[in-house]
């Protein structure tokens, strides 16, 4: 498989680093969760997420969250959805392995009548990601997050009815336990030389399966035996490896009114600096073919945002995000966490109560630290620079192939 995002001269302890980020992320988030809530054992968060929420980066504050992780040495998992609500109902279950490859039992394969689905531990067979009732994962380790979307304050009782009613069965020798940590997954980079122990002993546990992306023997040396170099090796590795993960080239992502995306619809293939990125800032995130996500980079100025200076969303009536299921707008700080303010609201949605259209149906959403005078369509931000996303669920054809883009943020000079 292709590496073709890494330079020519990267280090080997550096693409070490970079092959094996998304392992130590999952790792440490398990390590993490599983601290809290025994392993094999579904974990319902029954509210959406808010600003204490810091587990997971750049959360969703549309859907309730459950997820649990299992080890498939001890059996098959047995998924079973029962049927929704109404055929509106947005519900998923992703189904991720140790290296961030990912399944999807989810309504746009399955619809919203219920269905069966049984998860099996195949290393030699890539997730089809279709509406069959088998889903093969890479590694033992298998991460589950089930989503269901909250339709309005109303309806949070409901939503959390079926959240629970989403069932994952393990074999009744699968073990319950609670885990120790091992730092939090957005402190890898400090981890140093220590990393590749780190990363040897995940890699104990969860062999990649055959078509993961292979490192050059180089590199994989050190991964077999992290003491086969010297120490400082290692440490340099972590720090070249780290600056090209967050500053990446932007060689496969689409850029458009000051917002960028992903080309990809269904994931990183071979390109192990693409994956590490998306683990780095966006783990357990969906691929653009469910969910496809959208950064600000800039306003129409050329500026990059900042809450002092308000900015306006407009989007025309006949250009609303194009989306099966729904769409949101969401802020964040520059740790990727939700920010507290003063009205609690950090994402605004087709869902918003309130929500004002324009007379000749455009939205006009204000994105301010300050408050405005009319609050329905307002986001707030932080005061200084924050970060940016757009959410769309089920897009249309122009939204998984990079067609449609959110329109550009405009100063508010009202």
């Amino acid at each position: 498989m292709s590496q073709s995002s890494l330079p020519p001269q990267i280090s080997p302890a550096a693409e070490a680093y970079i092959w094996g980020f998304p392992l130590a992320s999952v790792h440490r988030t398990r390590l993490l969760l599983c601290s809290k809530n025994d392993s094999g054992t579904m974990n319902h968060v029954d509210d959406l997420a808010t600003p204490s929420d810091r587990a997971i980066v750049v959360p969703n504050n549309d859907t309730l969250y459950s997820s649990a992780w299992y080890d498939l040495r001890h059996g098959d998992l047995t998924i079973d959805v029962p049927p929704m609500d109404h055929p509106n109902r947005y519900w998923n279950v992703m189904v991720l392995d140790a290296y961030t490859h990912v399944a999807y039992v989810c309504r746009r394969h399955h619809g919203v009548r219920g269905t069966s689905v049984q998860v099996t531990f195949d290393p030699d067979t890539p997730p089809a990601n279709d509406a069959g009732n088998i889903v093969t994962i890479g590694t033992p380790t298998a991460w589950v997050i089930v989503r269901v979307l909250v339709e309005s304050p109303e309806d949070i009782e409901k939503a959390r009815s079926l959240q629970r009613s989403i069932r994952v069965t393990a074999p009744l020798s699968h073990p319950t336990e609670r885990t120790a940590r091992a730092g939090r997954p957005t402190g890898i980079h400090k981890a140093g030389a220590e990393f590749f122990t780190e990363l040897k002993s995940y890699v104990a546990l969860d062999q990649p399966a055959l078509w993961h992306p292979k490192l050059s023997a180089e590199a994989q040396a050190i991964v077999d035996d992290p003491d086969s170099v010297s120490a400082d090796a290692l440490a340099a590795g972590v720090e070249e490896g780290d600056k090209l993960i967050t500053g990446r080239n932007a060689a496969g992502t689409v850029h458009k009114n000051g917002w960028s995306t992903g080309r990809s619809a269904t994931g990183f293939d071979g390109d192990i600096l693409k994956r590490a990125a998306g683990a780095k800032f966006g783990l357990g995130g969906h691929q653009a073919i469910e969910n496809r996500s959208y950064i600000v980079q800039s306003d129409a100025t050329g500026n990059r945002p900042d809450g002092s200076t308000p900015l306006l969303l407009k989007f025309e009536a006949n250009a609303l995000p194009p989306c099966n299921a729904f769409w949101s707008l969401t802020a964040y700080g520059m740790d990727m966490y939700l920010v507290e303010n003063e009205i609690d609201r950090w994402s605004i949605s087709d869902r918003t109560p309130g929500l004002v259209y324009d007379q000749d149906g455009s939205l006009t959403l204000t994105i301010s630290a300050a408050r405005p005078a009319k609050t329905n369509n307002w986001l707030p931000v932080p005061a200084g620079p924050y970060m940016m996303g757009m959410r769309v669920y089920e897009g249309h054809p122009a939204v998984i192939n990079c067609e449609w883009f959110p329109p550009a943020l405009i100063p508010d000079v009202r």
